[in-house]
């Protein structure tokens, strides 16, 4: 493979690069087995649990089982809670009788979550004092095993109905743009197991050592952040945690029973969760395993081994409006060009957001305009932050190629979420070209509208521009790649 391929051969295999270079069984077989082997002196009668939690958790259960193999440590008990049922070589093929599988729903919690969070409880429940559990978190645990507290079970009748105010909060913040550290801050305060209260459990029930191991998909990688915390105590106290749902005008967006039940309504303090004292923190280590960084510096390292001349990773990471940093990269690529020696690649990661409330505004404004001839008017909102940004840059470079900027021709740009899946649709993001709007339109499609009312994939599929590389068992973000060809 060389870089004479066509681009998107290129960057396709680049995209692979990035998932690998963050693969979770390895990297968690690895983390298990230096945990063990640092501390040699622990029993080797304690009992071993493990819980693997998120998008990664099939692979890394697989790799938790292999260091424990190696070390002739058997598991007492386990669960795995993931968002797709897994092929048997996800999970290095059949999982032994004493550990559960599970799929909770994502990115909106359902009935399927709550069974799970039960799971989790009975769980807690079976293990034996002294035990060693470990914790296996990555992205999605948030949804996956999302289960309401005790006091908003209370307030509306039971867990069943709470479960369902749960999703609206879910789809309130999905829709607000906000970062998902914010929305995480928020969601853990009335998750079961947010916020440190699953550590709390397991230690209240006999664990004696609670080593975590997570792969982390949030922006600087706090672990109170990963999964909402389950492990981790919340370093909001109760008037920064107000002040953050102010800040993003809560009081007007969410539900009144779940108002009532954050503290918005004046008539209650916000959910207690565990002070950042409590003894059972002093029983958790935390490992972490794999980020997004290490995605990225793979995908560099492939196109360095590929022949790529120059090879810039961007230091600062991927954060704000999906839609302007697709322009602005564009632009980014367009003013490199011109000094680049030789084939170029400028390689970045983070994670956009997309404010879904104000995009379903706009198209409804579109809607109700009469003047307006609007083809897609019945079409659902379809695409996620990567698929938007590949779109504003995919019109970005036809702007400039219409100016007549020669440049254009030779950037090819990479967008893609590292789990395989962008938002709620089968792809994982796009690559796309100064071309791509114009096939678009070939098709019937009017990108500009289809990227500002929430409809990015619909262009982006009929110009075949979509990467559709299924679920790849992990979840570190976003990566982005631009390549400009000498």
């Amino acid at each position: 493979m060389n870089t004479s391929q066509h681009p998107r051969a290129l960057l396709a295999a680049l995209y692979r690069a990035a998932v690998q270079g963050a693969a979770p069984f390895p990297r968690t077989r690895d983390a298990v087995g230096a945990w063990f082997d640092a501390r040699s002196m622990l029993s080797a009668h304690a009992p071993v649990y493990v819980i693997a939690l998120g998008k990664a958790a099939p692979a890394m259960m697989a790799g938790a089982l292999d260091a424990l193999d190696q070390r002739g440590r058997t598991v007492h008990g386990g669960l795995v809670v993931a968002a797709h049922e897994p092929k048997r070589d996800e999970v290095g093929g059949d999982l032994p009788a004493r550990i559960r599988l599970m799929v909770g729903d994502h990115p909106v919690p359902g009935p399927a979550s709550l069974d799970a969070a039960d799971a989790l409880d009975d769980l807690a429940h079976s293990i034996d004092d002294g035990s060693i559990v470990l914790v296996l978190l990555s992205g999605g645990t948030t949804s996956l095993c999302a289960a309401p507290i005790a006091t908003l079970s209370q307030e509306v009748g039971d867990a069943d109905r709470a479960q369902s105010h749960l999703a609206t909060l879910a789809e309130t913040l999905l829709e607000s743009g906000l970062a998902i550290h914010e929305m995480n801050a928020i969601r853990r305060r009335v998750l079961r197991w947010g916020a440190g209260r699953l550590a709390v459990s397991l230690v209240q029930h006999g664990a004696e050592h609670v080593p975590v191991f997570a792969i982390s998909d949030v922006i600087g990688d706090d672990p109170a952040v990963i999964g909402s915390g389950p492990c981790t105590a919340d370093p909001l106290d109760d008037a920064t945690f107000l002040a953050l749902l102010d800040a993003h005008d809560m009081r007007s967006r969410v539900e009144r029973v779940m108002g009532t039940v954050l503290g918005l309504e004046g008539a209650s303090d916000p959910p207690r969760v565990p002070s950042t004292d409590h003894a059972a923190f002093a029983r958790v280590g935390y490992t972490l395993v794999a980020r997004n960084a290490d995605a990225v510096q793979a995908l560099a390292h492939e196109a360095r081994a590929l022949g790529i001349a120059q090879v810039v990773v961007q230091q600062m990471p991927l954060e704000g409006d999906a839609a302007q940093l697709g322009d602005q990269l564009a632009r980014l690529a367009l003013q490199t060009a011109p000094e680049a020696h030789g084939d170029t690649l400028l390689v970045c990661g983070g994670e956009p957001v997309v404010n879904l409330r104000e995009t379903a505004d706009r198209a409804m404004s579109r809607n109700e305009d009469e003047s307006l001839e609007v083809p897609w008017s019945d079409e659902p909102l379809r695409g996620g932050r990567m698929q938007v940004l590949a779109l504003s840059a995919a019109l970005a470079l036809e702007e400039a190629a219409a100016c007549g900027d020669s440049r254009s021709w030779k950037i090819s740009v990479l967008a893609a979420g590292t789990d395989g899946r962008d938002g709620p649709t089968d792809a994982a993001g796009a690559i796309v070209d100064a071309a791509v709007p114009a096939l678009a339109r070939r098709a019937g499609r009017v990108p500009e509208d289809d990227l500002s009312t929430g409809r990015s994939w619909f262009p982006l599929d009929a110009a075949e521009a979509l990467l559709r590389p299924g679920p790849t068992g992990t979840n570190v973000m976003d990566v982005v790649a631009l390549y400009i060809r000498a």
